[in-house]
C-alpha cells in the first residue's frame, strides 16, 4: 500500500511538474504564436517603389510590442516589430502602447461582448517572472513598461529618441529632412484608463513621465465609459467625465480606438482639441463592432482628428495589402486625406498582413489605389506629425 502511495505521488509531482513547464513553454511562445503574419518575410519590392519609400516620414500611431517584451533592439525572427525591422521597414516614428489589462473572454468572443475578468497579461507577466507588483496592480505594470521603454531609449540615444515635447519632434523631422535617419522617435500612448484603478490624480505622474495619448477604454467596459468591445457600450461615466477634463488640461491626445459609439459621441461632444483613432477600420468598408461608424467619421472630420487604419483582418475583413489601401482610400473619400494615418497594431495579439519590414507593400498598394505622392506622404506620416505638432507641448510649457 506504501508503495502504491509512493507511486501514485511520484506521478502525480511528474504531472504538476510537466504541467508547470508546459505553462511556462507556452506562455513564452504565446508572444511568437499570437502576433503572426500574412505574408512571410522576406518581401521584394520595385526599386522605384522602394526609393519613394525611402523619403517618407513614416509614423504608426500603434504597436504593442513594449507590452510582451523589452528586448526592442534584439532583432528577432517572430512576430512584427524590433528596431532592426523598423528601420528596414523605413519607420520614423511609433507610438508605442502601455496596455495593462486583456481579459481571457479576448480569447474566445463570445456574441454579447467582452466581459472582465482574468487578465491575460497578467498571466503572461507572472510567466515571465515580472516582479511581483506587476501581477497585483494594472498601475505598476503600466510604470513598468514606460520605465523599459526610457531605459532603451536611453542605452540607445543614437538610435532612438523619446518624443515628449514639440522641440524633440522638430529635431526628430530635422535629421530625417536632413537625410539622417538613424534614430527613430518613440511617443508613449496608454491603452485604458483601468492603468489608473480608479485614482485619476494618478495621470499626472504618467505625464511626467512621457504619457502623450491616451484611451479611456480598452477591450472592455470600465469605471470611465464602455467599449466598442463590451458587454453594455455605455457611453462615458461621471469619473470618465473627470478624467476627459484632465486629459484635456494637460494636453494629451485623446484615443477613441476602442470606445464605444456612444463614448465617442460623448468624447466628440466634449473635447475641442483633435482627437486620434490610432488603430482600426471602418464600418463602410468592414462591419466589426470596433469600427468606425459613417456618423463617427463626420465627426472626427469636423474635430479635425486622425483615422489610422489596422493592419489585420478582423478590422478590414480581408487579409491583403489592398484591403489595408481600400479602407485608407475609403476614408480619404468620405472625409478627406488630410484625416487618414496608419496604426498597425503591431505585436498586439492580431495577424497582421506583414512584419514591420514589408512596410513598403503598403506604399506600392497606395499609390495602386489612385493616392497621389503627396497623398501618400501625408497618410504616412505627415497628417500625424502635423497632430502632433499642435497638441504636443514645448519645452517651456
Amino acid at each position: 500500500m506504501k508503495k502504491l502511495f509512493k507511486t501514485i505521488l511520484m506521478l502525480s509531482l511528474i504531472g504538476l511538474l510537466s504541467l508547470t513547464a508546459f505553462f511556462f513553454y507556452m506562455a513564452g511562445r504565446s508572444y511568437e504564436l499570437s502576433n503572426s503574419v500574412v505574408l512571410q518575410p522576406p518581401y521584394d519590392f520595385e526599386p522605384s517603389i522602394l526609393d519613394f519609400h525611402k523619403s517618407l516620414f513614416v509614423a504608426d500611431l500603434h504597436a504593442d510590442t513594449f507590452t510582451a517584451v523589452d528586448s526592442f533592439m534584439q532583432r528577432k525572427d517572430y512576430a512584427h516589430l524590433d528596431f532592426a525591422r523598423a528601420q528596414e521597414g523605413g519607420f520614423s516614428l511609433l507610438t508605442m502602447s502601455v496596455a495593462t489589462e486583456v481579459p481571457l473572454s479576448m480569447v474566445r468572443r463570445k456574441p454579447e461582448g467582452v466581459a472582465r475578468g482574468g487578465n491575460l497579461i497578467k498571466l503572461g507577466s507572472f510567466a515571465s517572472l515580472e516582479p511581483i507588483g506587476n501581477w497585483l496592480s494594472n498601475y505598476q505594470r503600466g510604470l513598468w513598461i514606460i520605465d523599459n521603454i526610457h531605459r532603451t531609449v536611453e542605452e540607445n540615444a543614437d538610435q532612438l529618441a523619446l518624443i515628449t515635447t514639440r522641440e524633440d519632434l522638430e529635431e526628430l523631422l530635422a535629421e530625417h529632412l536632413g537625410g539622417d535617419d538613424k534614430r527613430i522617435g518613440i511617443l508613449l500612448a496608454v491603452e485604458g484608463g483601468h492603468i489608473l484603478e480608479a485614482d485619476v490624480d494618478r495621470l499626472d505622474e504618467l505625464y511626467t513621465r512621457g504619457i502623450r495619448m491616451f484611451s479611456l477604454t480598452h477591450a472592455f467596459d470600465n469605471e470611465y465609459g464602455g467599449a466598442s468591445e463590451g458587454v453594455d457600450q455605455y457611453g462615458i461615466t461621471t469619473a470618465g467625465m473627470a478624467l476627459l477634463a484632465r486629459l484635456q488640461e494637460l494636453g494629451i491626445i485623446v484615443d477613441i480606438a476602442h470606445a464605444s459609439p456612444a463614448l465617442v459621441d460623448d468624447i466628440l461632444r466634449s473635447v475641442e482639441s483633435p482627437i486620434v483613432y490610432s488603430h482600426g477600420g471602418v464600418r463602410g468598408v468592414c462591419d466589426a463592432d470596433r469600427n468606425l461608424s459613417e456618423s463617427a467619421l463626420e465627426k472626427i472630420q469636423a474635430n479635425g482628428g486622425l483615422v489610422a487604419i489596422g493592419f489585420w483582418d478582423r478590422v478590414l475583413c480581408g487579409d491583403s495589402v489592398a484591403d489595408i489601401a481600400a479602407s485608407m482610400r475609403y476614408v480619404a473619400d468620405r472625409i478627406g486625406v488630410e484625416h487618414v494615418a496608419i496604426g498597425s497594431d503591431f505585436d498586439g495579439g492580431v495577424k497582421t498582413v506583414f512584419d514591420a519590414t514589408g512596410l513598403p507593400l503598403l506604399t506600392e498598394a497606395l499609390l495602386d489605389a489612385g493616392f497621389s505622392d503627396g497623398e501618400i506622404r501625408q497618410i504616412m506620416g505627415e497628417n500625424y506629425t502635423r497632430l502632433l505638432l499642435a497638441s504636443l507641448p514645448t519645452q517651456t510649457h
